[in-house]
């Protein structure tokens, strides 16, 4: 004799929700092993295809150089982090640009990618030469904020600038940029900035050697105007038989002459 025991509801939804939880369980794996199969698939399928050659960096052919004027574009080309073949995809323009501005006189580099056909856009905005410049024995060049380039970084027939820096030794000059910008605006040609003592600037100009005392950019530019007004005394600068002019104060100008030994004073006032 079969005794059966009636089911409560509350007993019936508890199995129907179990069977519902399996399932859904079932799909939730269903789900990630489609997932992880289109995952895998796909990544595979990225990766054969950066490794054809349609998507490939494999000559410097394939990079194209805009914005250079004194640097060729072999000399960009060489300083380029780049080894060849290379999938366009693996390339970062950010890590190019930081290396690039390192290794060549350039100041600014934009890096552009375009995938189809492959090739690199390499803008650039090279460091202008303006005074020439020797630290540590090595010959080189400064630009306009100061920053100094070896010469070997530059083509061999670059036009050298005619101005000559003697800096500090093992520093830049201070506030380098202003004072550049007030020498090339100079009504007095300068061929020589001497800035190694910092308590005298000394320039070599078309009137001789001119003492400055300390830089102050408000007072160099007096200083030169007064300079400039100096010229209007030819007979004794031209005749060039002055040390130096000692401008430090503006003012009072003092012409340092050669005189003979026998001579007490070889200071003349203006």
């Amino acid at each position: 004799m079969t005794i059966e025991f009636p089911i409560s509801t509350g007993e019936a939804d508890y199995v129907a929700r179990r069977k519902q939880l399996r399932k859904q369980r079932r799909l939730r794996i269903f789900q990630r092993i489609w997932q992880l199969t289109f995952i895998t698939g796909l990544t595979g399928s990225m990766l054969w295809v950066a490794m054809l050659p349609e998507w490939q960096l494999r000559s410097p052919s394939q990079i194209e150089i805009q914005g250079n004027n004194l640097l060729s574009k072999e000399i960009i080309k060489k300083a380029l982090p780049i080894q060849y073949p290379q999938s366009i995809f693996q390339i970062q323009p950010q890590a190019i640009a930081t290396q690039l501005e390192s290794n060549a006189p350039v100041y600014k580099v934009l890096v552009s990618r375009t995938i189809f056909p492959s090739k690199l856009t390499i803008q650039v905005q090279e460091r202008l030469p303006i005074a020439n410049s020797t630290r540590k024995g090595q010959q080189g060049f400064l630009d306009a904020e100061g920053i100094w380039m070896p010469s070997k970084a530059y083509p061999s027939n670059i036009v050298k600038p005619s101005l000559v820096v003697l800096e500090p030794t093992n520093r830049a000059i201070p506030q380098w940029s202003t004072l550049y910008r007030q020498v090339s605006q100079s009504q007095v040609k300068i061929s020589q900035v001497d800035a190694r003592d910092e308590s005298n600037l000394v320039l070599i100009t078309e009137l001789g050697i001119v003492y400055f005392g300390t830089y102050k950019p408000s007072l160099f530019t007096t200083q030169l105007e007064t300079l400039d007004r100096l010229r209007t005394l030819p007979e004794k600068l031209k005749s060039k038989s002055f040390k130096y002019i000692d401008i430090s104060q503006p003012a009072d100008p003092i012409l340092e002459m050669n005189m003979p030994p026998k001579d007490k004073s070889s200071e003349t006032k203006f």
